[in-house]
């Protein structure tokens, strides 16, 4: 029988917190994980194993810090808005660290976490459901598929929290009871773009009126449904150094405009003065641009509307080297060593699963300087032992906190043949 069935109650246990892991939960001495906690919290929990249910607070830790939002806890967006600012940032430096060491790698120069404001997310894909009359939009709780129904938000941009409540009122009809629609909405700098995933929501003649008028009302420069155009008053677009770019619906960008900025610099920085440039997993350009302003670049990427988008923004623009950008699954064809030996530089920024193959090919190249930008200190950790044991030296690593309160961390680093 176990605990809480049939009238017994669960198992209460009083655990001490001895530090933060790398999903974000306090962690025991023994390897409990215990959500919303932090070191030197102690607390009784509900549960046993490796996981257990944080039911009282009994002593605080001193890094611990009153969340600004009233659905934490809930929501599962963020998990760390709990910490104390400068042991929340120290941890996420920390989280680098501890994944390089992982492999081996020490002695590295990691710099401060670089932060990012609150409020200032620029894309975000939020869930919409149908039930019992009412329209729920909201990020989803933590561990489940039920939808936290937000009435606040601390990280997304205003301009796009201020969609949801008209959101609210203009599925209702479109929804079918039970019903959920995927809302990705991107603030471009030509204003709001959407695309709406409905399932089991058929787009015929009448309905896309509708959605047409509801695009109007929202002010939306494009509204995508299914894949399908709805409704386009404008072209969306990202400015990156004089050009502008109209990227596909949906399209990757990085997520805060400030954090993208700073990691543009980086890039270049990082490049330095070269003749000739590979951006690897491109996407629309936002490295592109950035390195074409002083050297020619050759681009990337396996999204052909990613990849066509960058090609016409490049043509319309002016005050740039040459750029060639090629669609290529650098997963399934990766560049070759005799492929990237005609760059001075490479400018690599795979997904969160990182490039395993495509660094192995690095590794083995002649390429002098390669600077490589993730979102997983795992993956990245594991792809910079491979171009450390093909002779590259790791110089420094910038992580940046664009991922606000997520245990999620950015990051740029330098690899530099011995």
């Amino acid at each position: 029988m176990t605990p809480g069935s049939a009238g017994i109650p669960p198992a209460l246990t009083d655990v001490d917190i001895v530090r933060i892991g790398h999903k974000g939960d306090g962690e025991t001495a023994d390897g409990m994980y215990v959500p919303f906690t932090v070191p030197g919290d102690r607390v009784r929990v509900e549960g046993e194993g490796d996981h257990a249910k944080p039911v009282e607070l009994l002593s605080p830790g001193p890094s611990r810090a009153s969340p600004p939002c009233r659905h934490f806890g809930i929501c599962g967006g963020c998990v760390l808005q709990h910490v104390e600012q400068i042991a929340y940032r120290e941890w996420k430096r920390e989280q680098v660290m501890l994944a390089l060491a992982q492999r081996g790698i020490v002695d590295i120069d990691i710099a401060p976490l670089i932060p990012v404001a609150p409020r200032t997310r620029r894309r975000a894909v939020l869930t919409g459901r149908f039930v019992h009359d009412e329209i729920m939009i909201g990020f989803q709780e933590r561990g489940t598929h039920f939808i936290c129904n937000m009435v606040e938000c601390h990280v997304l941009h205003p301009d796009l929290f201020a969609l949801v409540e008209p959101l609210r009122k203009h599925l209702v009809g479109i929804l079918p009871e039970h019903g959920r629609a995927e809302i990705d909405i991107t603030r471009t700098d030509s204003g709001l773009d959407m695309t709406l995933g409905l399932p089991r929501v058929e787009i015929d003649g009448a309905l896309r009126t509708r959605l047409a008028d509801f695009a109007a009302k929202l002010n939306l420069v494009r509204l995508t449904v299914n894949n399908e155009l709805v409704a386009q008053s404008r072209p969306p677009v990202i400015r990156w150094f004089g050009a502008e770019v109209t990227p596909p619906p949906g399209s990757f960008l990085q997520a805060v405009p400030e954090a993208e900025a700073t990691l543009q610099e980086l890039v270049v920085a990082n490049v330095g003065k070269t003749k000739r440039v590979a951006d690897l997993f491109c996407g629309a350009g936002a490295f592109t641009f950035a390195l074409a302003k002083q050297t020619a670049v050759a681009a990337y990427d396996s999204e052909t509307d990613a990849v066509a988008a960058l090609t016409l923004a490049a043509r319309n623009a002016q005050g740039f080297k040459p750029i060639t950008a090629e669609r290529r699954d650098l997963f399934r064809r990766p560049l070759l060593e005799h492929e990237l030996n005609a760059f001075d530089a490479v400018v690599i920024d795979p997904p969160r699963s990182g490039a395993k193959t495509q660094t192995e090919h690095l590794a083995k190249s002649k390429v002098r300087r390669l600077v490589m930008v993730s979102c997983n200190p795992a993956t990245f950790a594991r792809d910079a032992r491979i171009l450390i044991d093909g002779g590259y030296a790791l110089t420094r690593v910038t992580p940046i906190d664009q991922f606000l309160w997520s245990a999620h961390i950015e990051l740029v680093a330098l690899f530099e043949r011995k």
